[in-house]
């Protein structure tokens, strides 16, 4: 199976190094600045599961191959109109899109361009940053790919996805039900991302503190109201789930979000907070915390544009 890796970045360097560290035949779709970083230096990965250097096969955008069996996209969702030109050309009648991105919009937008049966369902679990030289940093315990028919149910062609993604030093698990899995991390990202943000602070401070504690958790109560009004497969379990798992973070943890605020980078907030208020119509009442989230995340942007 030909993988093409678009960016070698934090999430697509580490999975698409682990795969070509594995022998798999992968290729990373990468700028021209970051080509010539990664030619002189190749991939760097520090991980708490193991540190590896390895050189890696490139494409920049327009360079001609041949269709790729499996595309995986690991780019932030501002970028995601672009990158749907970049890989236009790489895309065969049977081509596997593999999206890792944070969210829900992006796979309608992906069905739209490349057609629904192209377009699986993916998502990621991982903790990992780009040093100043670089260099990939990987923290988490979880290194996980989770993927899935759109529609549920398993197929010869994910079998077959397993088979590769399988044994490469990171967990790969494949979902019957992969829309309720991305709804889950959806639930938990925008909330975990939004209470970070909007406070400040790492998530200990935010659970030690009660008055923070419960504007989180009217954060999460207000995003799973959206969610099951939407008609999103999300059950009574859901915010039980989502505190747990915010409980079981270390307490110095950060969202992506709020490092990306810290270095001033662009946020996907229209991406995750945005669009969950555009599923709400005017009779389904206000959601004032997710509102401030946003409203809060706007001033950032508007600050960082001036």
């Amino acid at each position: 199976m030909r993988f093409l890796i678009v960016g070698a970045g934090a999430i697509g360097g580490y999975f698409g190094g682990r795969l070509a560290q594995k022998g798999e035949d992968v290729t990373f779709l990468v700028r021209s600045q970051k080509r010539k970083q990664l030619e002189e230096t190749g991939l760097h990965v520090k991980s708490i599961h193991g540190n590896f250097h390895t050189p890696i096969r490139m494409l920049t955008s327009g360079e001609p191959a041949d269709p790729f069996d499996c595309i995986i996209l690991s780019v932030k969702a501002y970028h995601l109109q672009q990158v749907q030109q970049d890989i236009a050309p790489y895309i065969g009648e049977n081509t596997l899109l593999l999206p890792l991105l944070n969210g829900y919009d992006h796979f309608a937008s992906l069905k739209k361009a490349f057609g629904e049966r192209n377009v699986l369902g993916g998502l990621c679990f991982i903790e990992t940053t780009l040093d100043q030289e670089g260099t990939i940093i990987q923290t988490s315990t979880r290194h996980d790919i989770v993927f899935g028919e759109w529609e549920g149910g398993i197929s010869d062609r994910t079998d077959v996805l397993l088979h590769h993604l399988d044994k490469a030093g990171f967990t790969a698990t494949l979902s019957e039900n992969i829309q309720r899995d991305i709804w889950q991390k959806y639930i938990f990202i925008s909330s975990m991302s939004g209470i970070t943000t909007l406070m400040g602070t790492p998530v200990g401070p935010i659970l030690a503190t009660p008055q923070a504690r419960t504007v989180y958790e009217r954060l999460v109560h207000e995003i799973v109201a959206i969610a099951r009004n939407y008609g999103a497969p999300v059950d009574e379990g859901t915010e039980a789930r989502t505190l747990k798992t915010m409980e079981s973070l270390h307490p110095e943890m950060k969202s992506s979000m709020q490092r990306d605020m810290e270095k001033r980078l662009p946020v996907e907030t229209d991406h995750l907070h945005g669009a969950l208020l555009t599923l709400v119509s005017p009779e389904q009442g206000f959601y004032p915390v997710l509102e401030a989230v946003y409203g809060r995340l706007k001033v950032y942007e508007a600050m960082l544009g001036s």
